[in-house]
């Protein structure tokens, strides 16, 4: 029996880990967060088709993976402490359910906070900026800038619907385009539109 769980949180654990060094290095990540959080409830319904599918959706490879790795190292901790085969089993079982859940919701929570800091570009307007590769004029192609925005620079692309603007110069955005691009003009000829009139 000790040998049966020392295999477990052997092969378990090296695969675990394996893959955690393969999503911190930024290889399969999206792949290892959804495994894990596909362990995590699904509230998205509650009639009976749902719940066939949250419950399909737990045996997942990586979940197993985490479960095993869990299990085994609950077995022997308690055949370590002269506990019974029937114990050290119900024990590994309950420590793997209650790992994969919490890691399931942790990684469910790092998604959340993940979400919280996208960048919206909606929200920059009247923001100054610098040029990081040339924007053509007359809105005639696409260029770079640099944008402080959300405590953090990021670089965005830019149209500009005035004279070409050049690498170093500086710029303000006027309004968003979409998500990934804005429309800027220079620093000297933005002019600020003014408030809108309240009745």
């Amino acid at each position: 029996m000790h040998q049966f769980f020392l295999i477990c949180a052997t092969l378990g654990g090296t695969i675990l880990l394996l893959r955690l060094l393969i999503a911190v290095i930024g290889v399969g990540s999206d792949s290892f967060h959804g495994d894990i959080d596909a362990t995590a409830p699904d509230h998205a319904g509650l009639d009976g088709h749902d719940h066939q599918s949250s419950i399909g959706r737990i045996f997942t490879f990586q979940a197993i993976v985490s479960f095993l790795a869990f299990f085994g190292i609950g077995g022997l901790s308690v055949l370590e402490a002269k506990g019974s085969p029937p114990l050290a089993v119900l024990t590994g079982t309950i420590t793997g359910i209650v790992a994969v859940t919490l890691l399931g919701y942790a990684l469910r929570s790092l998604r959340h906070l993940n979400a919280d800091g996208t960048v919206r570009l909606e929200r920059s307007t009247g923001t100054a900026g610098m040029v990081y590769l040339r924007v053509p004029g007359s809105e005639s192609g696409e260029g770079k800038i640099f944008l402080p925005i959300q405590g953090r620079s990021v670089e965005v692309y830019a149209r500009t619907p005035g004279p070409e603007l050049r690498p170093g110069e500086a710029v303000v955005v006027c309004r968003a385009i979409d998500d990934h691009t804005v429309e800027v003009v220079a620093a000297h000829a933005y002019v600020e539109k003014p408030p809108a009139l309240v009745d």
